[in-house]
């Protein structure tokens, strides 16, 4: 009786929703078609056009709808029609609400100039943004700018129509006015195919969306409960913020806000959770001015509460009265004397790249009229920190028509306070033929060498000052001889600050390399002392077995990472012990299981290397869903080898070093070098790739707990941030955006904004300055990445070759040949003087880290105090892409300008 009453029941509750349940057509009433595929179609726009394009990312659309007949009901199902105009590679749709409010325009041009939205504008004539200033299409669509979003594989239907299955969370914006109308996009696949669709134009084939209602929405939600507060932490130099936390609620789809009885635009505002509270930020506010707040709660209805009303102060501005004031030059340099007519002597400040046969700066680092930010022309003058390197080079000149003998460098003095390392500077040919220094090379005080007859050899000097050394001034003598000359005698001052740098970095010179050079642990040891990170693809180990069962060998995978992962390998180093600071973990598409047939059920064409990319657009169109498509022996396999790796480094006490899960995959390589992957899940593209780097990235969260996550973290190298939106929020932890993403003040806002709204810590990766520039680029690309909201950089390719030794870095294959091997001077390896160039930026934020901790202050702050204090520019070079690592340049500044900048930060610190 039980089981029969029961089935009543359904019964009539069934009854009860078929008695309410209606199909209702929303018709479209405007669109527009937008392109981000270049600079002068970003501004373009085709608004009364009769066709629509959808072209990966490059081409997209946005379209309106009447959804007044679905306005109240409950939405039980919907779909998307759209009519093909042409031959299609169509498979994923993607489809979202659109943050802002746009003009159609009346253009039946394609690419019309001008006229309407456009990818830079929603309004081109009023140049009214689509979100903040500097904001993009991209920023208010598919998650990003609070919008919401869906995606589907679509299904083709008869007379070229496709349908698209939508969330029931659209129609409800639709119908209650969250958004404007509904964008449009594809997947994309490696053709790039012009995938054309009719238009509102085009009479009988307009798109529409199908809904199939269900019972009436009447429930009205109470008043919100609200808490707002002036909000410091999101305020700017020239503007205030408050923080706004709306109490969780039922039966509440969206907030309207007003401002002074203005509407608050829909991208600044969250949508409500039922579990927690709603918490967002209104910026860009007059600072201290009380507003008039008023939020109303409105349900998928449609329904309104009544207004929660309240009166908040903004917060003040962030204050700009400290300052580094305008830096100034040193003076009073003048030419060092010869000595007996054979040899020169004078000194000049690290980084800066003498040529070997005119003995003077060869990259406009440093000025020309004797100016020198280390030698007056009488002593050498040194500034720093205790557990800080400071630098300087003495150009030895040989005036003669003879080789210069036994040449040999001697120090005194400064003992208990700092210690002096020489380098030889090796010369190489840059890019553009021309001779340089290029590789330090350890000479040992007193060691004799010689150079060639009227030419010069540069020597490299680094200090160390030490960590227990007394806050004051030291001084001693460097003494310079040769054969058959007049010794020269210089005297050296240092004056050591009273504050240290710490031996934990704050911010990463990371060194990425793709492969690990032999011996391997002298390379990490030259890094690590340059106070950089040098992170190389991949230590695996071994593994036996399969699916659940299979077990990690450990044995030669902790010899080779043991000393670097507990610190043994730089005990010797300044950092004395401190581990490595991050590293690759081993996963990838075909570790620990190997894709196959067997493993990933992919029925179509395995291709090959030199075989046709068609196979890879097939595979884009045909292959199945990555989650579904691999086999639970191959996740299984995963986990258990996760669960290993974690157990294992629990056990051995390694705990210091982030362990980056990074899959780093292209599909391309499966053509061009046979690897066994399918995806391109380093800087993904296409939808399909963004979809297996989340899976990837999910699969390892979800097998790590949260106690793990500071250490076992989800890695991503994105360079193409206006797409990323919420795609990886809560499964990627770090984030590495690429040069062309990370290159300009709406970029770097872009990024901090993906930062802060999904916890990301944000890097950056590109390369260093080229061998044919000045190594203070590669400072101020630390420096600029650390202002902007970055946390650290990485070269993307820092090994070269023993060719690099004469060519530089056409000796590394790509990317800078900052680590080569040294077998040519009996040592492991060495390095470039960039590398040097590094540990000075790292040094020089080290600073800034200090200063911002001393006084609280934000990185806008200092970024400002910074800008006036020095100028420089960051951008990228001509011709360059998103995906070109290379892509980044900067300014160039005077060896003096960044010595002055390190003394007035350190004087701040102290007070001074």
């Amino acid at each position: 009786m039980k089981y029969l009453f029961c089935l009543f029941v359904l019964f009539i509750l069934s009854r009860s929703a078929l008695c309410f349940a209606e199909a209702v057509r929303l018709k479209s009433t405007a669109d527009i078609w937008l392109s981000d595929a270049n600079q002068k179609e970003r501004s373009s726009s085709s608004g009364r056009n009769t066709r629509l394009k959808l072209k990966t990312i490059q081409e997209m659309s946005a379209i309106r709808f009447d959804a007044a007949p679905a306005r109240g009901r409950a939405v039980l199902n919907a779909k998307l029609f759209l009519r093909r105009a042409g031959g299609d590679q169509l498979r994923y749709i993607r489809v979202s609400t659109i943050n802002q409010n746009w003009v159609e325009g009346n253009s039946e041009k394609v690419y019309d100039l001008q006229n309407g939205a456009t990818y830079l504008y929603a309004d081109y004539a009023s140049k009214r943004s689509w979100a903040w200033s500097g904001s993009y299409f991209a920023d208010v669509i598919m998650t990003s700018g609070n919008s919401l979003a869906t995606w589907a594989e679509c299904e083709k239907l008869e007379d070229g129509w496709i349908s698209v299955a939508l969330t029931p969370e659209l129609i409800y914006a639709l119908a209650v006015g969250d958004t404007d109308g509904l964008a449009i996009m594809d997947g994309g696949n490696l053709s790039y195919h012009n995938n054309y669709l009719h238009s509102v134009q085009s009479k009988g084939s307009e798109p529409y969306i199908e809904v199939e209602l269900g019972e009436p929405l009447t429930v009205t939600p109470g008043k919100p409960a609200v808490k707002a507060e002036p909000a410091i932490e999101r305020a700017h130099l020239d503007a205030g913020a408050i923080r706004i936390a709306i109490q969780e609620a039922e039966n509440v789809f969206c907030w309207r806000i007003k401002l002074n009885g203005e509407a608050v635009e829909r991208w600044r505002v969250k949508h409500p959770n039922s579990e927690v509270p709603t918490v967002f930020y209104l910026e860009n506010l007059v600072p201290a001015q009380e507003y008039d707040l008023e939020i109303v709660a409105v349900s998928p209805g449609g329904q309104t509460s009544p207004p929660a009303k309240a009166s908040v102060a903004a917060s003040p501005a962030l204050s700009s009265e400290l300052s580094l004031k305008k830096l100034a030059k040193p003076t009073g340099a003048v030419s060092a004397p010869a000595q007996d007519g054979k040899m020169k002597v004078w000194a000049l400040p690290g980084l800066v790249k003498v040529s070997p046969e005119r003995s003077e700066a060869m990259f406009g680092d440093m000025e020309t009229s004797g100016i020198n930010a280390v030698w007056d022309g009488k002593a050498i003058r040194l500034f720093g920190a205790r557990g800080e390197y400071v630098s300087y080079q003495l150009c030895i000149e040989n005036l003669s028509q003879k080789p210069l003998t036994g040449v040999k460098i001697r120090f005194q003095g400064m003992d208990g306070t700092a210690e002096v390392e020489l380098f030889t500077n090796w010369c190489a040919q840059n890019r553009d033929g021309d001779s340089q220094p290029a590789y330090c090379i350890p000479l040992k005080h007193g060691e004799a060498f010689q150079i060639a007859d009227s030419r010069n050899q540069s020597i490299y000097v680094d200090v160390y000052i030490l960590k227990n050394a007394s806050p004051g001034d030291c001084s001693g003598v460097v003494s310079i001889e040769a054969d058959g000359v007049q010794k020269a005698v210089i005297p050296v001052e240092l004056s050591v600050f009273d504050f240290i740098l710490p031996d934990k970095l704050s911010f990463w010179a990371e060194l990425n390399a793709y492969r690990i050079p032999r011996p391997a642990h002298a390379y990490y040891q030259l890094a690590h002392q340059h106070r950089c990170v040098l992170n190389c693809w991949r230590w695996a180990p071994k593994v036996r077995g399969s699916g659940k069962d299979i077990q990690v060998i450990w044995d030669e995978y902790d010899e080779n990472v043991e000393p670097l992962l507990s610190g043994e390998a730089f005990r010797e180093n300044r950092r004395s012990g401190v581990p490595v600071e991050c590293m690759y973990l081993p996963f990838q598409d075909s570790f620990p299981t190997p894709l196959s047939k067997e493993t990933y059920n992919y029925q179509g064409h395995w291709v090959g290397r030199g075989e046709d990319r068609k196979y890879l657009i097939e595979h884009y169109l045909k292959a199945p869903y990555i989650g579904d498509a691999l086999s639970q022996s191959y996740k299984d396999a995963f986990r258990a080898v996760q669960r290993q790796f974690i157990e294992h480094f629990r056990e051995k006490g390694w705990d210091q070093t982030e362990m980056q899960c990074f899959y780093g995959g292209k599909n391309t390589h499966r053509i061009e070098y046979g690897a066994n992957m399918w995806w391109t899940t380093d800087e993904p593209y296409h939808w399909d790739d963004w979809l297996a780097l989340q899976f990837f990235c999910r699969m390892w969260t979800q097998g790590r707990s949260d106690a793990e996550r500071g250490q076992w973290l989800a890695r991503a190298d994105i360079s193409r941030p206006q797409w990323q939106g919420r795609v990886l929020d809560g499964i990627v932890h770090t984030v590495y955006f690429g040069a062309g993403s990370f290159s300009s003040p709406d970029m770097y806002r872009r990024c901090r904004i993906l930062s802060r709204e999904t916890g990301l810590k944000l890097m950056t990766y590109g390369s260093t300055n080229p061998d044919n520039e000045s190594n203070t680029q590669s400072v101020v690309w630390i420096l600029n990445a650390w202002l902007n909201g970055a946390n650290g950089v990485l070269p993307w390719q820092t090994l070269g070759g023993d060719g690099a030794l004469d060519k530089n870095d056409r000796g590394a294959g790509g990317g800078n040949a900052l680590l080569v091997p040294g077998k040519r001077f009996g040592l492991e390896v060495v390095g470039d003087m960039r590398l040097k160039a590094l540990r000075d930026g790292q040094q020089l934020v080290e600073y800034l880290t200090i200063l911002a901790e001393r006084y609280d202050l934000q990185r806008e702050q200092i970024r400002d105090m910074v800008y006036r204090a020095v100028e420089f520019e960051a951008g990228t070079r001509a011709g360059t892409g998103a995906d070109n690592a290379d892509s980044l340049k900067f300014s160039t500044l005077k060896a003096w300008q960044i010595s002055e900048l390190r003394r007035r930060v350190a004087e701040l610190i102290m007070g001074l």
